[in-house]
C-alpha cells in the first residue's frame, strides 16, 4: 500500500517534524528509502518473517521508517510506551520475544538498562547500521521476502504497562487495511490534507490517525519535537493543519483557554458571546455555518484551514464537544479499542449529535450484550477485531465470544445506531443503595467549575462501615487560575463549587466527601485516568494525615526548621494553627493547619511585624505553605529581626485599619461624591422593587444617624436590592457596598460600581484592602451593607458568618444591625435559573425583610464568637421571618 503512495506522490512531503528552531522535511521517496533501509539491515542480521521487532522511540519520520521497514521485511513491529521503565521495557520485549529494538539517543539509557545480559540486538532508530548506538558497515541491498498472507501478523500493540500481566494485541495485515477502508468510507481524508500528529504511535489512534490514512493517500503529517500547549498552538498556526486527532484532555484544554478569556472581557462580552454561541448552534442545525464570522480568534487559534476534528481514546464531555460545534469546527467522535485496530464507530460530518460516538464503520457490527448493570456490555464483531492476545489463550478466550470481542465497555445504542457509551464494566460504582453510578458522567459536571482542573471520583467506604460506600473524590485545583485571580484559600472556593454543583444532580450522584491534590492525576499516555492509581494516592493521604503527628521529618526538613529565622518564624504560627496540627514545612496553610482568609492576614501581619519586613502583595498572593510563609518574611541582607514574641489578632487588625486610603483614593473617593439627581432616581427605582416586598418590620431599628453595618443573610444575587429597596431614604443614599471585583471589570459595570455606591475590591483575593474599604466608608459616616456569610446560602438557610464584619465593629466602634431576608432565595436560588415566576401577586410567594435592634461588640469577646452572636441573631429573625 505504502509504495504505491510514493509511486504516485513520491516528491510529495509525507512528514515534517516541527522543532523549536527549524521544520525537517521527509519526502514520500526520502521515506520509503529510509524503510528500505531498515528493512535491508533487518534481513541481514536474520530478521526473518514473523520474527517480532520492537521500537522504542517519540514520534517522527524515523519511527515511521522503521515500522515500515519491519513490516516490508515481513516482521512484526512491537511499539512500546515511551512512558516505560526499564523494568517494564525488558517485561514487553522478553514476553513478545523480540528480536530487535529500535531506540532513539533520548531514551537509550533505559533500553541499555532493559536489554541488559540480553540477546536482543540494540539499534539506532536513526542510523541502523549500529551496535549498539556506533556505525557498523553500509547497508547490504534489500533480498526479496516470501509474499504475506493478510492473516499474518503486522503488529503487537500492548495494552497493559504493567509488569505482572502484559497483554499483547495481535492486529493482522488484513486489520490494519479493513480499517482503513472502513474509515475511508465515512471520512474523507486526501493528498491535500495536512495532519497534525501528537498521540504518541505506540497507540492503535495514532497509528491510523497519524500513519495508516495519511500514508495511503500521500496526505502530510506534522510531528512535534517537544509536546506542549506552545508547540501545539504554534504547529496549528503555522503548519496549515486540516484534520487534528487528539484526545479529550487536549480539546478541554483550548476551550478552557476561550472561556476564560470571555469571562475576562466582562459581563457583557459574556452574554454577546454566548447569544452567539446558541446563534450559530441553530443556525448549523439548518446548513449554515458562521462560526469563523463569529468567532475569528478561536478558529486563529484553532487554524483557518481546519477541515475536521476527531477525538477518542476516552469519553469526551458532550457540553464541551457542543461548544465546539457551535463556535464552527466539525468534530467527530471515534470509538474503539486497541483490540478492533483504533476505531470501531464514528460520528458523521453532517451529524451534530456530539453526545454519542456514532455509528458503527461499515463492515462492522456492534450490539449491546446485557449485564448487570442498567446499561449493557458493548461487543463488536467484524475484520477490524484482533487476532487474539500474543501466547494468551485464555485471556482471548474470555473476551471473544462466538466472534463477538467483549469490550468491557458499557452503552447503549439508539433506533438510528448511534451509540453511546456510558462507563467501564470494571469501574462502575456501586452504592449500598444498589444505585449504579458512572464516574465518568459525575466527573463531566464537576469540571463545569474553572477552578477544578481534574477529578476522579471513586466508591470510597469507612475503615469502619466497610458496607458504606459513598462517593468520594480527588480534586486538583486550577492553581493558575487562583494565582491569576490572586486566590490563596483553595479549599473555600473548591467546597463552594462543588457545593454548588452539588444541587444540579440526584442526591445519590453527589460526592459526598473529597481529597484535594495539588499532583496532577495518573494518565496513562492517551489521557485515560488511572483510577487504582488515584484510589491508591487518596488512601495513602489519608493514612498519612492520620499519621501525620507520628511521622519523623525528613532530615532535609529538620536542618532548615533548626534554621534561627525559620525556627522562630515556626513557633510564631504554631500558636495560630488549630489543635493537633503540626508546622512542617511543606504543610498548606489552609488544608493542613486550618487557617481561613482572616486568620492567614493576622499572621501574616503579625510574622511581618516580628521581623520587620514588608511582603508585597504579589509575594502574599503565592504563599500558600510554611516553606513560603516564612521565607516571604525573611529579613532581607542589612535588616535585623525581632526577637518573636506571641501577639494577638487585635493588635494585627488595629495595625491593619489604622492607616486607611486617602480621600483622594481613585477607587474610594466616590463614595464621598454627593449625587443628588442619581441618588434620587436609583432610590425611587428601588420603591418599584419595594413593590414586591410583602412585608417589611424592623425599621425604626435602624440608627437614626452615625454610620453603622447592615448584615443581612445571604440568599441570592438579588438580596442588595431587596434591601435597599426596604431603606428609608436617609439611610439609603448613606449607604455603600463592598463588591467582587469580577462583576465589575468593565467600563459600563465599573460606572455601575460607582452610581450605587459599591467599592469593587475582591475580598477572596484582596482582603486587607477589601477591609480597609469598609473601614474607610465607615468613618466618614457611611452605612456599611456587608452579607457576613460570604457566599450565597446553598439552601437558604443561614450559614456560619465570617469574622470580618465583627472586626470592624469592635476596631471601628460601630452597631450592626442584623436583617433576615426571606423569600428570595426561591426567585434565584445558587446554580440554577431565575424564577421570575414567583414575583406576580397570584403565585402566593412573599419576600420578607426583617430588621433586627442594633448589636455591639466588646474586647471581651473574639471575633469568631462575636461572629457567632450575630448569626444566631440573624437565624432568629430568619426563623420568624
Amino acid at each position: 500500500m505504502f509504495s504505491e503512495t510514493v509511486a504516485r506522490f513520491g516528491e510529495r512531503t509525507a512528514v515534517e517534524i516541527q522543532r523549536a528552531d527549524r521544520v525537517d522535511r521527509f519526502t514520500y521517496q526520502q521515506l520509503h528509502d529510509l524503510a528500505v533501509g531498515r528493512a535491508s539491515w533487518l534481513q541481514a542480521k536474520g530478521v526473518q518473517p514473523g520474527d517480532r521487532c520492537a521500537i522504542l522511540a517519540h514520534n517522527d519520520a524515523h519511527w515511521c521508517a522503521a515500522y515500515l521497514g519491519i513490516l516490508r521485511t515481513g516482521a512484526v513491529a512491537v511499539p512500546l510506551d515511551t512512558n516505560y521503565s526499564a523494568t517494564q521495557v525488558a517485561t514487553i520485549v522478553n514476553d513478545a520475544g523480540a528480536r530487535v529494538l529500535f531506540v532513539s539517543e533520548a531514551l537509550s539509557t533505559v533500553a541499555r538498562e532493559a536489554l541488559a545480559g540480553s540477546q536482543v540486538q540494540l539499534c539506532d532508530l536513526h542510523n541502523p547500521g549500529a551496535a549498539p548506538l556506533a556505525p557498523l558497515a553500509p547497508l547490504a541491498p534489500l533480498a526479496p521476502s516470501s509474499p504475506l498472507l493478510p492473516s499474518s501478523p503486522a503488529v503487537i500493540l500492548y495494552t497493559s504497562g504493567t509488569t505482572s500481566d502484559p497483554k499483547g494485541v495481535i492486529l493482522t495485515h488484513a486489520n490494519l487495511l479493513a480499517e482503513r477502508d472502513a474509515a475511508f468510507k465515512v471520512v474523507t481524508v486526501t493528498d491535500h490534507d495536512a495532519l497534525l500528529g501528537v498521540l504518541p504511535l505506540f497507540h492503535s489512534l495514532a497509528q491510523l490517525a497519524n500513519l495508516l490514512l495519511p500514508f495511503a493517500v500521500g496526505a502530510r503529517v506534522v510531528y512535534l519535537e517537544t509536546i506542549n500547549s506552545t508547540e501545539l498552538i504554534r504547529a496549528l498556526s503555522e503548519r496549515r493543519i486540516t484534520i487534528f486527532a487528539c484526545v479529550p484532555q487536549f480539546f478541554y484544554l483550548i476551550h478552557q483557554r476561550v472561556t476564560r478569556q470571555v469571562q475576562k472581557s466582562g459581563m457583557l462580552t459574556s452574554l454577546v458571546f454566548r447569544a452567539l454561541v446558541e446563534t450559530n448552534f441553530r443556525l448549523r442545525r439548518i446548513g449554515v455555518n458562521a462560526g469563523s464570522i463569529f468567532f475569528p480568534k478561536v478558529h486563529d487559534v484553532m487554524g483557518r484551514g481546519m477541515r475536521l476534528l476527531v477525538t477518542g481514546g476516552s469519553k469526551f464531555d458532550p457540553a464541551i464537544g457542543r461548544d465546539f460545534y457551535a463556535w464552527g469546527f466539525t468534530m467527530l467522535q471515534a470509538y474503539g479499542l486497541t483490540e478492533t485496530s483504533a476505531a470501531a464507530s464514528i460520528s458523521r460530518v453532517d451529524e451534530a449529535h456530539i453526545d454519542t460516538v456514532g455509528r458503527a464503520l461499515p463492515g462492522v457490527d456492534i450490539k449491546i450484550v446485557p449485564s448487570d448493570s442498567a446499561d449493557g456490555e458493548i461487543a463488536i464483531r467484524g475484520p477490524i477485531v484482533m487476532q487474539g492476545y500474543f501466547n494468551r489463550p485464555a485471556a482471548t478466550a474470555e473476551v471473544m465470544q462466538d466472534g463477538w470481542f467483549l469490550t468491557g465497555d458499557l452503552g447503549r445504542i439508539d433506533r438510528e445506531g448511534r451509540i453511546t457509551i456510558t462507563g467501564r464494566k470494571k469501574e462502575i460504582i456501586v452504592l449500598a443503595s444498589g444505585k449504579n453510578i458512572y464516574p465518568e458522567e459525575i466527573e463531566a459536571h464537576y469540571r463545569q467549575s474553572a477552578f477544578i482542573k481534574e477529578l476522579c471520583v471513586m466508591g470510597l467506604s469507612s475503615p469502619d462501615r466497610p458496607m458504606t460506600e459513598r462517593l468520594h473524590a480527588l480534586v486538583i485545583p486550577d492553581m493558575d487560575l487562583m494565582r491569576e485571580k490572586q486566590i490563596v484559600n483553595a479549599g473555600d472556593i473548591l467546597r463552594f463549587e462543588i457545593e454548588g454543583l452539588a444541587v444540579g444532580l440526584p442526591s445519590h450522584k453527589r460526592v459526598l466527601s473529597y481529597d484535594i491534590s495539588f499532583e496532577p492525576l495518573p494518565r496513562t499516555t492517551t489521557g485515560k485516568v488511572i483510577r487504582h492509581e488515584a484510589e491508591r494516592r487518596v488512601r495513602e493521604q489519608q493514612r498519612e494525615t492520620t499519621s501525620d503527628a507520628d511521622s519523623p521529618l525528613a532530615e532535609a526538613d529538620q536542618v532548615w526548621l533548626a534554621e534561627p529565622h525559620a525556627e522562630a518564624a515556626a513557633a510564631l504560627i504554631h500558636t495560630r494553627v488549630r489543635e493537633g496540627a503540626r508546622v512542617r514545612p511543606d504543610a498548606n496553610l489552609e488544608l493542613d493547619l486550618g487557617l481561613d482568609s482572616m486568620e492567614r492576614v493576622e499572621l501574616l501581619t503579625e510574622l511581618e511585624q516580628r521581623f520587620r519586613v514588608r511582603v508585597p502583595k504579589a509575594a502574599a498572593s503565592e504563599v500558600f505553605t510554611v516553606r513560603h510563609l516564612v521565607e516571604a518574611v525573611r529579613p532581607g541582607a542589612g535588616q535585623s529581626a525581632l526577637s518573636p514574641t506571641i501577639g494577638s489578632s487585635d493588635e494585627s487588625w488595629a495595625l491593619l485599619l489604622r492607616d486607611l486610603p486617602p480621600e483622594t483614593d481613585p477607587v474610594l473617593s466616590g463614595l464621598l461624591d454627593r449625587r443628588l439627581v442619581s441618588g434620587v432616581l436609583l432610590f425611587l427605582a428601588s420603591r418599584l422593587i419595594r413593590v414586591f416586598v410583602g412585608r417589611v418590620a424592623g425599621l425604626e431599628s435602624l440608627p437614626a444617624r452615625g454610620p453603622f453595618m447592615i448584615c443581612p443573610n445571604h440568599q441570592s444575587f438579588l438580596d442588595p436590592l431587596f434591601v435597599c429597596a426596604a431603606l428609608p431614604y436617609r439611610v439609603f443614599r448613606n449607604q455603600f457596598f463592598v463588591g467582587a471585583v469580577e462583576y465589575f471589570e468593565t467600563p459600563f459595570t465599573r460606572w455601575v460600581a460607582r452610581v450605587v455606591n459599591c467599592v469593587p475590591v475582591d475580598p477572596d483575593a484582596n482582603l486587607v484592602p477589601a477591609m480597609q474599604a469598609g473601614a474607610f466608608g465607615l468613618t466618614h459616616g457611611k452605612a456599611l451593607i456587608l452579607f457576613p456569610e460570604g457566599e450565597r446560602s446553598i439552601d437558604g438557610s443561614v450559614k456560619k458568618f465570617k469574622k470580618g464584619a465583627t472586626i470592624l465593629a469592635r476596631h471601628l466602634g460601630v452597631p450592626i444591625v442584623p436583617v433576615a431576608l426571606n423569600g428570595i432565595y426561591e426567585l434565584w436560588p445558587r446554580n440554577r435559573a431565575f424564577n421570575g415566576r414567583v414575583l406576580w401577586p397570584w403565585s402566593g410567594h412573599r419576600i420578607s425583610v426583617v430588621f433586627g435592634d442594633p448589636m455591639t461588640f466588646d474586647e471581651n469577646e473574639t471575633y469568631g464568637d462575636a461572629a457567632s452572636r450575630l448569626r444566631e441573631r440573624v437565624n432568629e429573625l430568619w426563623r420568624d421571618g
